[in-house]
């Protein structure tokens, strides 16, 4: 398998992009008509949406905030649910800790969804209250983790 980790700038990435984490992360759970597209975050200048591709195929999403003094947050992380369990997410891990250190972060941080803590605790992150304020929402029952990289 040909893995590429893409920066989203091209229309058809951002669509894709889009697809992915509204129909896994919102629509899977329920939430229908919420997810925002042009949401302000995704174009900010601390923000660098990325789009996983697996031999051309996207398959996987995650943004990478840069907070500053080494710090960067992942967010909004999902794999299509057709190629769950493939070890795609540990992949996607991998690469976009290899952008971070291209940002000068030493550290990521992450609010993971309560089942996806075994996944982030088998990767080495570690359970760790960042930002305690940023438990709202629809990261209300948000785990807070971190790891070194």
């Amino acid at each position: 398998m040909e893995y590429e980790l893409v920066a989203v700038t091209a229309p058809g990435d951002w669509a894709a992009f889009h697809a992915i984490r509204r129909i896994e992360l919102f629509e899977a759970k329920g939430r229908y008509g919420v997810y925002n597209a042009n949401h302000p975050d995704d174009v900010a200048d601390f923000a660098h949406p990325y789009l996983l591709k697996v031999s051309g195929k996207p398959v996987g999403v995650l943004r990478l905030d840069i907070l500053g003094a080494g710090r960067a947050a992942i967010r909004l992380v999902a794999i299509t649910a057709g190629e769950q369990g493939r070890g795609h997410g540990r992949v996607m891990e991998g690469l976009v800790a290899e952008q971070a250190r291209h940002f000068g972060i030493d550290t990521l941080v992450v609010n993971s969804a309560p089942e996806a803590v075994g996944f982030y605790e088998k990767a080495g992150w570690q359970k760790f209250v960042w930002d305690a304020d940023e438990l709202i929402g629809i990261a209300a029952d948000c785990v807070q983790m971190k790891k070194p990289i």
